[in-house]
C-alpha cells in the first residue's frame, strides 16, 4: 500500500514538474492538468496475462462519445543502470494533452533482472467521435530495449504504431512480442507487392501461421532450432481488411515488408501500424492526416475576421469523399467547401473564415470544431479552431519551452507570414531573400514573391545559402540534370545566368558558398568550395569521410562568368556538415579569401579531435600565402559533424571555432589581420562542459561574435530525468571573454533532437535564428503533416520559424514580415 502511494506521489510530482523552469504559469497549468484528469498508479493486476511489447511509439484510438480509459503498464528489464521513466500522454484529436503520467524507474540495478510491474490509468470524456492518440516515450531508452510495456483500453478500435527513436541507418521498426505464456496475433495491412516475413526469437510451442484478409490459412511458418522462421508472399491482390500472423506463444521479433521495413517511396512507408486483434482494427492508414492542422490559433479584434487554411488529405489508395461540418461553438465559422472528393494521395485546401463577434471582449478565447467524415469508411475526426481576442505580441521571454504537441501556434497564436522553408539572407540594400528549391523568395513592394532561377530549367539548390557579390549580385549554386552550376543575377533575382562548374565523377559531393556573416565583403563574385569524396566507406567509422577540398573563384569578364580552375586545398578534408548551424567555410575582405576546413586522420591514431586548418588565398597574387595553418582540434576525431567555422571582423582579424560533436567548441583568433599564416591564438573552450554541436556563427559591425548551437543538458531543470536538447546562444564582445550560454528553446521530449537551426545577420546588425524542431521519436514526427506529406513521405519537417533580436541578443521576438 505504501509503495502504491509512493508511486502515485512520484507520478503526480513528475507530471507537475515536467517543464520546470520555475515558471509560475507552467506550474499552474500543470496543476490544472492534474486536476481535470484521473491518474491512478495501481498494483500489478496487469502484465502477466496481457500482451507485452517492446519498443516505444504509441496507439491511435478511434474513440466514441463517452468515457475513454487507457491503462498502461511497464516493466523494467534492468539491462543497464540508467533511469527508464515511461511517459504516457493521451491526446484528443486536436492533439491537446488530456491526460499525462510517468511510470518511474523501479530503482533496481543492472543485472537485477526484470522488476515489478507498475501501471497508470488515464481517462477523459469524449464529447465528439474522433481519432485520439497515446504517446509512449522512455527516458534513456529511445529504442525501448530496456523495458516492456502494454496497455488495456475500453476503446474498441485502435492500432499500435511501433515507432522508436531514429537510427543512423535504414528505418526499421521490428514488432517485439514479449509474452511467451499467451498466444498473440499481429494484424497488418498487406501491401500488393512482394512481402517477406522474417521472425526470430520464437519461444516454442508451435509455428506461426499466416492468414489472409478472408481468414484463410496461407502459410505455416516452420521454425528452425534457433527460433527463426521466414516466408515470402508473391505479389498479388490482398483483399479487403487486415492479414493476421498468429503466434501460439507470444514471444517473437517480427519483420514484415511494408509494415516494419519499407522500400523507398512505397505508399505506406514509415507507417509502422499493426493491431493485436482483428476486432480492434480500423483503416487508419487511409485516414492518416485526414484533417490538418489538428488545431490552429489566431489573434483578432472584436468584429474582425480571419481565414484559416484547413487541409483535407486522402491517404488511401482509391477515391474518397469527405464531408465537412462545424460545431456550434463560441466562434462563428464559414467554410469554402462542405464536401471534397479526392483521388488517392491528394490534398485539398478548404478555407475556414472565422468571425469574432463585435461584443467579444479583449482577452476572450473563442473556439469551434470542424469535423470531417470519410465517405468510404464512415469514420470521422475533428480539428479545433481558436481565436484569442486582442492584438498579438510576439516578444518572447527565452527560452521557448516547447511542450508535446504545443509549439509556437498553440502557445503564441503565431503563424509565420513569410517564407519559412529556409533562412533569410540580406543583400547590400538589406532586401531579404530565402533560397527555395528551384529559385528564391524575395520581399518586394507588394510582398513576398517567388522567382525561378533560369526559365525552363530546374536548378535545385545544393546549399540553402544565398550569397552576394561585391556589386550586389545574387550568387547561388544549383543542380540540374547536367550537373552543378553557378547561378548569377545582376537584377535582384529577376533573371539568372547559369555557368556549369567543372564536374568530377563521384558519388558524394558537398558545397559551400560565401554568404554575408557580418563583416565579410567579397569585392567580386562570391567564392565557393567543393568537397568531393575520394575515400572508401568504412562501416566501423561511418562519420569519417575523406574528401578533396577545392576553392573556386568565379570572375565576370565581358559580361560572362568564368568559373576558373579549382584550387586544391586538401586531400584529407572531413567534409561539410550543413543541415544545422550551416557553418561558414569562407570569409573575404579585399582581395584575400580565407578558408577553414577539418581533416580526417588515421582511424587508428590518437588525435583528440578533427584538426581544423585555415588558409588565405590572395586574388592578386593568385596563390595561397603559405601552408595551411592549424587552429585547434574539434573532438571527437574523424567525425564530419565537426565542421569548423570562420568569420572576419571589421579590422580583418579571423575568428574560428572548431566543430565538435557533443563537446565544447574551441575558439581561436588570428594573430595578425587579413592572414591565417601568422598563426592563431591558443585555442580556448567557449565554455567548459558544454555538450555542443552545429555551429551558427556571425560577427556584427561592433566586432561582437554571436554563436547559436545545439547543446545537451541533463540538469533536471526542464526534464526531471534523461538528457534533452536546447537551442543555445552565446556571444563575445570584442576583447572580452565569452558570455555564459543562454537558452533560446527547450525540446518537449528527452533524448535526441535536432533544431535544424541557421543563424544569419542583416546589414543593420539584427540577428535572425531560423529553426525547425525535430524529435528522434518517429511517432511524434510522423503525426505531423510536414513539408512533404502523403503516402510514403511521412516524417517530414514543416514547423520552421524565425526569431529576431534587434539589440545584439539581449531580447528576442517571433519574426513578422513587418519587421523586415
Amino acid at each position: 500500500m505504501l509503495g502504491a502511494i509512493r508511486d502515485h506521489i512520484v507520478c503526480v510530482v513528475t507530471l507537475v514538474m515536467r517543464n520546470v523552469g520555475l515558471n509560475l504559469q507552467t506550474l499552474v497549468a500543470a496543476f490544472l492538468l492534474a486536476a481535470i484528469q484521473t491518474i491512478r498508479i495501481e498494483g500489478a493486476d496487469m502484465g502477466p496475462n496481457e500482451l507485452g511489447i517492446g519498443g516505444v511509439g504509441g496507439v491511435y484510438l478511434l474513440a466514441e462519445p463517452g468515457k475513454l480509459t487507457v491503462q498502461v503498464w511497464k516493466q523494467d528489464l534492468n539491462r543497464h543502470d540508467k533511469q527508464t521513466n515511461l511517459r504516457a500522454i493521451l491526446l484528443s484529436p486536436d492533439r491537446k494533452p488530456v491526460g499525462e503520467a510517468v511510470i518511474v524507474d523501479d530503482g533496481l540495478r543492472n543485472d537485477d533482472g526484470p522488476g515489478h510491474i507498475k501501471q497508470i490509468e488515464l481517462e477523459t470524456d469524449v464529447d465528439q467521435a474522433g481519432i485520439y492518440a497515446l504517446s509512449i516515450t522512455v527516458t534513456n531508452d529511445r529504442y525501448g530495449e530496456n523495458i516492456r510495456w502494454g496497455f488495456r483500453t475500453n476503446c474498441k478500435r485502435y492500432l499500435i504504431e511501433t515507432s522508436r527513436g531514429h537510427r543512423d541507418a535504414r528505418h526499421v521498426e521490428p514488432i517485439v512480442l514479449v509474452s511467451p505464456d499467451i498466444s498473440a496475433d499481429v494484424c497488418f495491412a498487406a501491401r500488393p507487392r512482394e512481402i517477406t516475413i522474417d521472425v526470430e526469437g520464437l519461444h516454442g510451442g508451435g509455428h506461426p501461421k499466416l492468414y489472409d484478409a478472408a481468414g484463410s490459412l496461407v502459410a505455416d511458418l516452420s521454425s528452425s532450432a534457433e527460433g527463426r522462421a521466414s516466408y515470402t508472399l508473391p505479389p498479388g491482390s490482398r483483399g479487403i481488411g487486415p492479414w493476421r500472423l498468429h503466434f501460439p506463444s507470444g514471444q517473437a521479433i517480427v519483420h514484415i515488408d511494408g509494415v516494419t521495413r519499407w522500400d523507398s517511396g512505397e505508399p505506406l512507408e514509415n507507417l509502422s501500424l499493426w493491431s493485436p486483434t482483428l476486432d480492434s482494427w480500423f483503416p487508419f492508414h487511409d485516414l492518416r492526416w485526414m484533417l490538418t492542422p489538428y488545431s490552429h490559433v489566431v489573434h483578432a479584434m472584436p468584429g474582425e475576421q480571419r481565414q484559416i487554411e484547413l487541409r483535407i488529405h486522402n491517404n488511401g489508395t482509391s477515391i474518397d469523399g469527405f464531408d465537412l461540418a462545424f460545431s456550434e461553438g463560441s466562434l462563428p465559422v464559414e467554410l469554402t467547401d462542405h464536401r471534397v472528393e479526392l483521388p488517392p494521395d491528394e490534398p485539398r485546401i478548404v478555407t475556414a473564415t472565422v468571425s469574432v463577434p463585435p461584443d467579444a471582449s479583449v482577452g476572450d478565447t473563442l473556439t469551434t470544431q470542424v469535423s470531417v467524415v470519410s465517405e468510404k469508411h464512415g469514420i470521422s475526426t475533428w480539428s479545433r479552431l481558436k481565436v484569442r481576442v486582442g492584438k498579438p505580441d510576439y516578444a518572447i521571454d527565452v527560452p521557448l519551452t516547447y511542450r508535446p504537441y504545443e509549439h509556437e501556434n498553440e502557445q503564441f497564436a503565431y503563424t509565420p507570414d513569410y517564407p519559412n522553408t529556409g533562412q533569410l539572407y540580406f543583400a547590400p540594400d538589406n532586401t531579404p531573400y530565402v533560397r527555395v528549391d528551384d529559385g528564391i523568395d524575395r520581399l518586394g513592394p507588394t510582398g513576398w514573391e517567388t522567382v525561378d532561377t533560369v526559365d525552363g530549367e530546374r536548378y535545385r539548390s545544393v546549399t540553402t545559402k544565398v550569397a552576394f557579390g561585391g556589386d550586389g549580385e545574387i550568387c547561388l549554386l544549383g543542380r540540374s540534370p547536367e550537373g552543378v552550376a553557378y547561378l548569377l543575377s545582376e537584377d535582384g533575382g529577376d533573371t539568372f545566368q547559369a555557368t556549369p562548374v567543372p564536374p568530377r565523377d563521384t558519388k558524394r559531393q558537398q558545397w559551400d558558398i560565401e554568404q554575408f556573416a557580418g563583416a565579410n565583403n567579397p569585392p567580386r563574385l562570391a567564392p565557393f568550395v567543393r568537397a568531393t569524396e575520394t575515400g572508401e566507406y568504412d562501416p566501423n567509422n561511418f562519420w569519417r569521410h575523406v574528401n578533396d577540398l577545392e576553392l573556386f573563384l568565379p570572375e565576370r569578364i565581358a559580361g560572362k562568368v568564368f568559373i576558373g580552375d579549382p584550387i586544391l586545398l586538401s586531400t584529407q578534408a572531413i567534409g561539410i556538415s550543413s543541415h544545422s548551424g550551416i557553418p561558414s567555410a569562407l570569409a573575404s575582405q579585399g582581395d584575400r579569401v580565407h578558408i577553414i576546413w577539418g581533416e580526417a586522420t588515421d582511424p587508428d591514431g590518437h588525435e583528440p579531435g578533427v584538426p581544423a586548418y585555415v588558409a588565405t588565398y590572395d586574388r592578386n597574387k593568385k596563390s595561397l600565402l603559405g601552408e595551411k595553418a592549424f587552429v585547434g582540434f574539434g573532438p571527437p576525431a574523424n567525425d564530419v559533424h565537426n565542421t569548423p567555422s570562420i568569420v572576419i571582423d571589421s579590422q580583418g582579424y579571423l575568428h574560428t571555432l572548431t566543430g565538435t560533436h557533443g563537446q565544447p567548441f574551441a575558439y581561436a583568433r588570428s594573430v595578425e589581420p587579413h592572414t591565417a599564416h601568422a598563426g592563431f591564438t591558443e585555442p580556448e573552450l567557449v565554455e567548459n562542459d558544454l555538450r555542443s554541436t552545429y555551429i551558427g556563427f556571425v560577427c556584427d559591425s561592433n566586432d561582437t561574435l554571436h554563436l547559436v548551437f545545439r547543446t545537451w543538458k541533463s540538469d533536471g531543470e526542464y526534464h526531471p530525468e534523461g538528457y534533452y536538447a536546447n537551442l543555445a546562444y552565446k556571444r563575445k564582445h570584442r576583447d572580452r571573454p565569452w558570455e555564459p550560454m543562454k537558452r533560446l528553446a527547450v525540446a518537449p521530449f528527452t533524448e535526441y533532437s535536432i533544431w535544424y537551426h541557421r543563424l544569419t545577420i542583416d546589414r543593420n546588425d539584427r540577428l535572425f535564428v531560423s529553426f525547425d524542431y525535430w524529435s528522434t521519436f518517429w511517432f511524434y514526427r510522423v503525426d505531423h503533416y510536414g513539408n512533404s506529406p502523403g503516402r510514403g513521405r511521412a516524417g517530414g519537417g514543416g514547423r520552421r520559424k524565425t526569431i529576431l533580436s534587434s539589440d545584439g541578443g539581449d531580447s528576442w521576438k517571433l519574426l513578422e514580415t513587418n519587421d523586415l
